[in-house]
């Protein structure tokens, strides 16, 4: 079989024609959508085990974009929200799912392991100095979860961490402008 040469760039892109990817940017509800599909459906995600994997599905009607986007418009979307699964165990589906904060969402994660206490704990010992590495191996949890949390990313009150991505996404942009000026 040959190579696939069909052009889906600008207009000829059937996601570009439902508007829900406009020059060049996406709705975050799409990326959402994009991401739960690849998660239950694609054995090489790297998620897939804990989605697709472990039985959890999507809806038929939400594998339609224009559908997902009535019910996420209908529903509380906003910017920086992501969606959440209400019993962990079920599938994406309009009486499962929810919009809620990335804060509240990574504390329900089942691989959540440190609670909202520990997180304060973690924060005050890195203030003191200690190393971000250490305190991952004593958590058990990887050192990114460290970092996420000493920069408020993670196990803080709802919408500061929503605030604080957003705050570094401003600063990426203008990062990326400045140097594209250059």
């Amino acid at each position: 079989m040959g190579k696939n040469n069909k052009d889906v760039s600008g207009a000829n892109n059937p996601n570009y024609r439902t508007g829900y990817a406009i020059a060049g940017k996406r709705h975050s509800f799409y990326t959402t959508w994009q991401n739960m599909k690849s998660r239950c459906l694609r054995k090489s995600n790297p998620k897939y085990s804990r989605y697709g994997g472990r039985g959890i599905t999507i809806c038929d009607a939400w594998l339609n974009i224009k559908e997902f986007a009535a019910w996420s418009l209908n529903n509380g979307w906003e910017e920086g929200l992501s969606i959440d699964r209400i019993d962990n165990n079920g599938n994406y589906e309009p009486l499962n799912c929810r919009w809620v904060t990335l804060s509240e969402n990574s504390r329900k994660k089942r691989t959540t392991r440190v609670s909202w206490e520990q997180a304060q704990i973690i924060r005050e010992r890195l203030i003191s100095g200690e190393n971000q590495q250490d305190l991952a191996k004593e958590y058990n949890v990887v050192p990114g979860t460290i970092w996420f949390i000493s920069r408020n990313f993670t196990h803080v009150q709802d919408g500061i961490c929503t605030s604080n991505l957003k705050k570094r996404n401003i600063k990426n942009d203008t990062r990326s402008i400045i140097a594209e000026s250059s």
